[in-house]
């Protein structure tokens, strides 16, 4: 849901641009068209076709840490939403990937 609000957010702000949706289920696939932006079922996807200034990540709150490491691993800056982590241990373990590589991280 708060993913839905981050591309209106986006298209409405003149200075950006949305270049695609990450999201591996049919509705993700579906609420890109609707944006009219490139659909990918998977960062990793994105990542060989595109490589956007900054990212979003708006996933269920067990996926934070895995989509934070894999933007910090491709050096792509990241809005992650809240909470940027499940424990501490693993938000600890973000935030030192992202100071050792110098990406730059922010939580929505």
């Amino acid at each position: 849901l708060i993913g839905k609000r981050h591309i209106q957010h986006v298209l409405a702000e003149p200075s950006a641009q949305l270049s695609a949706v990450v999201d591996p289920t049919p509705v993700g696939e579906t609420i890109a068209k609707e944006a009219g932006v490139r659909w990918f079922p998977s960062f990793a996807d994105m990542i060989a076709a595109d490589r956007p200034d900054g990212i979003i990540v708006a996933t269920p709150n067990p996926a934070h840490v895995q989509n934070g490491l894999e933007a910090v691993e491709a050096g792509i800056p990241a809005l992650i939403e809240k909470p940027i982590a499940d424990d501490i241990i693993s938000g600890e373990k973000l935030i030192a990937a992202a100071e050792a590589k110098g990406v730059p991280l922010l939580t929505g």
